[in-house]
């Protein structure tokens, strides 16, 4: 029991940065702004997180399946999505929950089919493709919208004024970490994280790399499409731009979250604490007044955390690997 204890913790240690960081955030977030810690305030936390929670869930899977698993579309695919809740879909009738989160989920699904069946089939670098979609989608949804406008469905405007916990934006989050605790699970995603450890490997046991590539991005689309209602729900209506700044943010909490962009580690878990770390960051530096100036400090304040992550992240997988080093000696040296 004490070695599967052991085991265990040495597989978790990738989790130590965003929880160290978790806790310093939210004991400044209690220092600064404790009205963070009412019911108004995590219902807003809630809801202001929620899409670049979902956003990072979303390019977790792709990041397991690597190489250079950086998924720079997210941010677009996101808004492209929003622009269609709240104008077309409208105009053919579409209004309700249940057609809205199946045609979002849908049009993630399909965007995220074509980048991977891409990257498969042309074995181009993952990088490379979802930076042209950033571009791609950038310029098309200031194409269908040149300016902010519209309004979402009534059902999902509210939700970012929401005042009580148990709203749907909860049950919505609820409902899509147990969806991926469920898909993480699955034989699939073990198959998805030895294709990213080494394709090689995966090949010779059987893995057809082709279909699971493809199939680790259906499943990012499904949660693309969840992070758009979600931020369709922050907004209340349709923005060409603001939507652009997440993939930053995502790839960020992503790498703060102990995701190796190398393929075939990243954790669902870790994302979430990453995505949270992000969003506790901009608001601990709200409290604080600094004018116009106070994007940049929230830039200049993210660099550095993810610079802190980067570090201690290395030094934690150095002592594993030293760590492992010394009993392959030590073993070596008393079968001689």
């Amino acid at each position: 029991m004490d070695s599967r204890y052991k085991s265990f913790a040495r597989r978790q240690t990738t989790l130590v940065t965003p929880f160290m960081l978790l806790a310093v955030l939210l004991a400044l977030s209690a220092a600064r702004g404790p009205d963070l810690f009412t019911a108004n305030g995590l219902d807003g936390a809630m809801i202001g997180a929620a899409p670049l929670v979902l956003g990072t869930l979303a390019i977790t899977t792709i990041a397991i399946a690597g190489p250079a698993g950086v998924d720079l579309s997210i941010g677009p695919a996101m808004t492209l999505i929003n622009i269609e809740i709240v104008i077309e879909l409208p105009k053919v009738g579409i209004t309700g929950p249940v057609a809205v989160f199946a045609c979002a989920i849908g049009l993630g699904i399909a965007l995220q089919v074509v980048i991977g069946a891409i990257v498969a089939l042309l074995r181009v670098s993952t990088v490379v493709v979802t930076l042209a979609f950033y571009l791609f989608l950038d310029g098309l949804n200031t194409v269908l919208l040149p300016e902010p406008a519209g309004s979402a469905p009534d059902w999902l405007a509210n939700w970012g004024s929401e005042s009580h916990l148990l709203s749907p934006v909860l049950y919505t989050l609820v409902g899509s970490f147990v969806l991926w605790a469920l898909i993480s699970r699955t034989t699939f995603v073990r198959n998805v994280r030895l294709m990213g450890a080494d394709a090689r490997t995966a090949f010779v046991s059987g893995v057809r790399l082709v279909p699971t590539r493809i199939g680790a991005h259906v499943i990012a689309g499904v949660f693309v499409g969840l992070a758009s209602i979600m931020y369709t729900g922050l907004l209340g209506s349709a923005d060409p731009t603001a939507g652009s700044s997440y993939t930053l943010s995502a790839v960020t909490a992503l790498i703060i979250g102990g995701a190796s962009l190398t393929g075939g580690r990243a954790k669902g878990l870790g994302a979430v604490l990453g995505a949270t770390d992000i969003w506790l960051i901009s608001y601990v530096l709200g409290t604080f007044n600094f004018g116009l100036n106070a994007s940049y400090w929230i830039e200049v304040a993210t660099g550095g955390v993810l610079v802190v992550a980067l570090l201690v992240g290395a030094f934690l997988a150095n002592e594993d690997l030293a760590r492992r080093w010394r009993i392959r000696m030590l073993r070596g040296n008393r079968s001689k």
